[in-house]
This record gives C-alpha cells, sequence and structure tokens, in this order.
C-alpha cells in the first residue's frame, strides 16, 4: 500500500505487459509510476506504452478504491496515494478508511489496556515468585485493578464490534 520508487531493468522493458504493469501499480495503491518507467525504459530505447498502462490503471484503481479496500487500509494504519481522490472512486473509499481509521484507534486503546494488564500480572507473578515484596493489601489492590482493566478491554472491544458492524 505504500508508494516506493519504481523500477525496470532494460530487459523488463523490452518485455512488459504496460496493462498488468499499471494494474498492479493501482492495486498496490500507488500512484502512476509511469514517468519512473519512462526514465528507466530510456536506457534500453524503450518508449512505455502510455495507453496500455493508463488503461490498466484506470482499471486497477476501480478495482482498488472500493469501501472494504479503504476499511482494510485504515485498519492497518496505511498511507495510500491519492489514486482514490478521483470523483466516483473516492466516496467509497473514503467511508471505508473513516471506519478503517476508527477500528484501528480502537485496536490501539486495546493493545494498551492489554499492554497494562500483562504488566500487573507480571507484578502479581513476581510477588508469588517472591521476587518482589509487598503487603497482602497491595496485592488485593493489583488484583482489582486487573479486573477493572479486564472490564475496560472488554468494553474497548464492544465498541470495536459495534463500529464493525
Amino acid at each position: 500500500m505504500l508508494t516506493s520508487c519504481a523500477t525496470l531493468e532494460p530487459e523488463e522493458c523490452k518485455t512488459a505487459d504496460w496493462t498488468k504493469l499499471g494494474y498492479a501499480d493501482a492495486m498496490d495503491g500507488s500512484s502512476m509510476r509511469l514517468g519512473d518507467y519512462g526514465k528507466d525504459c530510456a536506457k534500453a530505447g524503450v518508449t512505455p506504452d502510455q495507453n496500455a498502462y493508463m488503461t490498466g490503471y484506470n482499471s486497477g484503481a476501480k478495482a482498488f478504491c472500493t469501501y472494504d479496500r479503504g476499511v482494510e487500509v485504515g485498519e492497518k494504519g496505511k498511507y495510500v496515494s491519492d489514486i482514490c481522490s478521483k470523483p466516483g472512486l473516492a466516496e467509497d473509499f473514503n467511508r471505508g478508511l473513516a471506519k478503517g481509521k476508527k477500528l484501528n484507534e480502537k485496536q490501539k486503546e486495546i493493545s494498551r489496556k492489554e499492554d497494562e494488564r500483562s504488566k500487573i500480572e507480571q507484578k502479581l507473578s513476581d510477588i508469588k515468585a517472591g521476587k518482589l515484596q509487598s503487603s497482602a493489601q497491595e496485592v488485593d489492590l493489583m488484583h482489582r485493578e486487573k479486573g477493572l482493566v479486564e472490564k475496560e478491554i472488554e468494553a474497548l472491544k464492544r465498541e470495536k464490534e459495534s463500529i464493525s458492524l
């Protein structure tokens, strides 16, 4: 999903299927790379087939810029080029992206709370193993805190599930 530098070897330029290459670039969520390919292929004396590339790229953009792909990209916290900014492509993709970003943020909250619970569990384990000293009152407090954190985790998971619906 991240955009990257496109490179083709001179021999690849001679045999490239420009339609497939354009489609693959779009399905990667990348900006058009035709200019990069032109520079690479000039070394081999090959000019990319712009029409074929654009046909593939536009077809790939339509396949890529969907609601579901927007959710996927947002949930993974990925960056996508402006491929989906065109009218007709942006609306569904951006709605999905917004939902995916909410899911991503909720998962981050869940992960933070799970880390908090793990730290409490580690302390309790260290106390039980005699590695740490603590009063019965402090241990009881840690158990209560762990219980509260577990309730918060469950609430966050329910919130995330409600976003998914």
